[in-house]
């Protein structure tokens, strides 16, 4: 396996093997694992299978759905309508019938194609064809063929005008489609943090059972010492006892540093979406803390705030609030909405000839009209608009309030790493110092100048100094971690790109 951190540097490394030749042991080698994962694979099979990436990414793609249907309120609009009927009488109950037996055919085929448009009116421009038969004696034309083409508008001048009310959903589409987007970004850092930590996790586990394993084999060799011993008359009952309570006690750190490892890999697995690891035991390499730089809060905070997603969010969702204060705006107004149609129109008894009438111009018809639906008081309008001024002062505040946040947390993340960084200088010493001890009394011991119990106990003060020199090496790693995720290095890191 190979090291972790540099934790087994060369003096201890050298410090070990002295105390195994005097013990008369070696090492055993590591069991045999699986394939060795990376941090990068393991961060690729996250973004590929994990639920919540897959969950947040859908949601993007509605929004992109989201977005047509908004654009779509402007694209023409096509539409055609086609009828027929016929209708007869056993006998003519009027002299203006003009037959016996009245009969009557009336077709109607009408063709029209309308747009939304950016001033909040429609405009549409239709065709209508009317046929009419009748086998009475007093219809001039027989059959008769009534076309026209009609162009018409619909447009509020006050209320509704305007593309700040027209565009308003169109340009809320785009923002939510934004929001998505930042929320998917936001999910992919926390994958990488989450996936980053579990990553930490395993190899201090890795790590630690190899600790504990040497520990046992130290505990072990100490044992049959002290059993040889016993049967020279250099040591007492109790001394072995105390040897085999030390073989218990490591044999007990063991199974629970296992169990830590095998809980760790599953934790891994869970967040990369990987419901088990064929191959055997999952192992990971050991990341490296050396050369470890502090960053500057200054330069941080300035990545926090373009790539932070949580202010972001704020900032996208003060534009949609800009959005709705100006549609609030224009429609305090009172509703005045003009209406306007003009047609040309042809009666003739073919369908090219009515159509030529509509082309000469000469027969045409036009209307208009007006309305106004003023509120009394207009209360409402007023109200929604001083409530969207207020929506927008709320989103100023929590932009703020999040930006006081987002430096208090970088402060805090850069003071976590600076830290960490202290601290491992600080775990480093102690394990040195540990080791000599315990090179130390087992050397008294082995002299007869000590017990096996002071042995046993700088044997566990050693091993725990190493545990905890690893702990420190995973803070350092974790507060990295949540660096990268609040400033969004993550993705540069990894090589992650948004379309």
């Amino acid at each position: 396996m190979s090291q972790f951190l540099s934790l087994r540097n060369h003096a201890r490394q050298t410090t070990l093997i002295a105390i195994a030749a005097t013990i008369g042991f070696s090492f055993i080698d590591a069991p045999a694992y699986g394939r060795t994962l990376t941090v990068e694979e393991c961060i690729q099979i996250a973004l590929d299978k994990n639920f919540d990436v897959r969950i947040s990414e859908n949601t993007t793609r509605r929004a992109e759905q989201d977005v047509k249907i908004a654009d779509a309120e402007f694209e023409p609009s096509f539409g055609l309508t086609t009828s027929d009927s016929f209708n007869t009488q056993v006998r003519s109950g009027n002299l203006l019938d003009g037959a016996a037996q009245p009969q009557s055919n009336a077709q109607s085929t009408r063709a029209t194609v309308s747009k939304g448009l950016d001033t909040g009116g429609t405009l549409s421009l239709s065709t209508r064809l009317n046929r009419n038969f009748s086998n009475s004696t007093n219809s001039t034309i027989n059959p008769r063929y009534n076309a026209s083409t009609t162009l018409s508008i619909r447009q509020p001048l006050l209320s509704g005008y305007g593309p700040a009310v027209a565009k308003a959903r169109r340009k809320l589409s785009e923002l939510s489609l934004e929001q998505a987007k930042i929320d998917f970004q936001a999910t992919v850092l926390r994958i990488i943090n989450d996936t980053e930590i579990a990553y930490h996790s395993l190899a201090f586990a890795q790590e630690q059972w190899e600790v504990r394993k040497a520990a046992l084999e130290l505990a072990e060799t100490l044992l049959s010492e002290n059993k040889t011993k016993q049967e020279k008359g250099a040591a007492t009952g109790l001394d072995v006892l105390q040897a085999e309570v030390g073989v218990a006690n490591a044999t007990d750190r063991l199974l629970r540093a296992e169990k830590a490892v095998h809980d760790a890999q599953d934790n891994l697995l869970t967040i990369i979406g990987e419901d088990k690891f064929d191959g055997g035991l999952l192992t990971v390499e050991a990341p490296n803390v050396e050369n470890t730089i502090a960053p500057d809060v200054d330069a941080t905070f300035t990545n926090v705030i373009n790539n932070a997603p949580r202010y972001l969010t704020l900032l996208n969702q003060r534009q949609q609030r800009e959005i709705e204060l100006k549609r609030a705006k224009r429609n305090r107004l009172p509703s005045v909405n003009l209406n306007g149609d003009y047609s040309l129109t042809g009666l003739e008894a073919s369908k090219k000839s009515a159509y030529d009438d509509v082309t000469e111009a000469e027969s045409f018809n036009w209307q208009w009209s007006l309305s106004v639906d003023v509120p009394w008081g207009l209360n409402e309008k007023k109200a929604n608009y001083v409530k969207a001024q207020i929506q927008l002062d709320t989103e100023d505040a929590r932009a703020s309030r999040e930006q006081q946040r987002l430096m208090r947390d970088t402060r805090i993340a850069i003071r976590n790493v600076t830290t960490a960084i202290d601290g491992i200088g600080i775990k480093e010493l102690a394990t040195r110092l540990s080791a000599e001890e315990f090179e130390m009394e087992k050397a008294k011991f082995d002299a007869g100048l000590s017990i096996g119990r002071r042995v046993l106990e700088a044997q566990q003060r050693m091993d725990e100094s190493q545990v905890d020199e690893l702990q420190a090496k995973i803070d350092l790693l974790d507060a990295y971690s949540n660096l990268r995720e609040l400033d969004g290095a993550s993705l540069n890191r990894y090589g992650i790109e948004f379309e």
